[in-house]
């Protein structure tokens, strides 16, 4: 539709994705879609670090100096790594699941204005502009992975293999539901320019109510002390992005050998059981995330 001006002044230009026939529909178009993905994916990350001569490098820098500062000050002067072994590991295993989960949200939030150019030019599947956020948000969780694995080789300690398996469900948590709010701040940016900004201080807020920084044992320990700890252990449970953060350090943080250190291992048949129905509500977020974009994308209104 051609351009239009809006009774409050700004221009704006409607911009139709298209009439969508259903969830399963949609899917078969996204999956089809694997080149112009592909493509996508391909200009962020060259566009990202275009004239820098690290390069994908940078993607490495950023955690680790986080590393180094919450591992020295929270683990050191604040006498959080009393106890724990391996505590740098500890922290870096969590800094790299919020990555993942932050990178991919902020991101995604952002990707249909920032792409508006290309929503005016040719229809697409428009659920490819916040994947594409997280496939990039991905090879930046893959590239930072290469570190643990040094850090692996560096103290001659390794996760056990059974644990690992607890990466399956950190998978199929993080990303429906970090996909699923993708489509949906995406889409309410496009609208509501403060989504963007409600978004960044969500995300600040997930971090430190995720055990990234301390244990679960220590959160759990404080809540038990105090009024209606019981509840509110409840509310801080149901935080799905904490659970990706305690399953990936209970798959990838070494075996702990002291005893005191062994208090530090997360899933007892509880939480276990908490994990897997958080997949389940996860699959069933990114369905309902999903019918909201495809409603709300038809009637996009993009500023020029």
């Amino acid at each position: 539709m051609s351009g239009q001006l809006d009774k409050r002044g700004p221009k704006v230009t409607l911009v139709a994705a298209g009439r969508s026939t259903g969830v399963f529909k949609d899917a078969k178009d996204l999956l089809g879609s694997g080149e112009l993905l592909s493509a996508l994916i391909g200009r962020e990350l060259a566009g990202k670090y275009k004239g820098s001569f690290l390069g994908l490098g940078w993607t490495l820098i950023r955690p680790l100096v986080m590393l180094f500062i919450y591992a020295v000050v929270v683990g050191q002067f604040l006498g959080a790594a009393r106890g724990m072994e391996k505590f740098a590991i500890f922290i870096f295993v969590g800094l790299l699941f919020w990555n993942l989960i932050s990178e991919s949200i902020s991101m995604g939030s952002t990707s249909m204005t920032a792409n508006a150019s290309l929503l005016k030019k040719v229809w697409f599947p428009r659920e490819v502009l916040p994947l594409t956020s997280f496939a990039v948000a991905t090879v930046n969780f893959l590239v930072q992975g290469a570190v643990l694995i040094l850090a692996f080789l560096l103290f001659n300690s390794w996760p056990q293999v059974g644990n690992l398996l607890y990466l399956i469900p950190a998978v199929l948590i993080v990303f429906p539901v970090a996909f699923g709010m993708s489509l949906v701040f995406s889409v309410l940016n496009v609208r509501f320019r403060d989504t963007q900004y409600i978004v960044e201080v969500g995300l600040l807020l997930g971090f430190w109510l995720s055990p990234i920084l301390y244990p679960w044992k220590f959160a759990h320990d404080f809540l038990a002390s105090i009024p209606f700890g019981s509840v509110l252990q409840e509310i801080y449970l149901l935080n799905p992005f904490g659970l990706v953060v305690m399953a990936g350090q209970q798959a990838l943080w070494p075996p702990i050998s002291t005893e005191a250190g062994s208090a530090y291992q997360f899933f007892d048949s509880p939480l276990s059981t908490r994990l897997w129905l958080s997949v389940l509500a996860s699959w069933i977020f990114l369905y309902l995330a999903q019918r909201i974009f495809a409603r709300m994308a038809g009637t996009v209104v993009v500023d020029l």
